[in-house]
């Protein structure tokens, strides 16, 4: 690899890390890390809306919740 693949990586490298985790460096100044947290924000934004994670346990929960409120429900 030549150096400027090398420092193209590097720097491809700094940028995640920045966006991934730049709000919890405590040495970054406030801009700095609300700059990190906005960046990572727009980034999951960008993820479309059906491929996000659905919560699996949801169905169940609601299920619960309707046995609890029932009528004759004990407790």
């Amino acid at each position: 690899m030549t150096p400027k693949k090398i420092l193209g990586w590097g720097a491809v490298a700094l940028v995640v890390v920045f966006i991934t985790s730049g709000d919890t460096f405590k040495f970054l100044p406030k801009p700095a890390r609300d700059a990190s947290k906005t960046s990572r924000e727009f980034v999951v934004s960008l993820w479309p809306k059906w491929l996000r994670p659905k919560d699996t346990n949801e169905q169940r929960e609601k299920e619960i919740e309707q046995i609890e409120k029932a009528p004759g429900a004990t407790q």
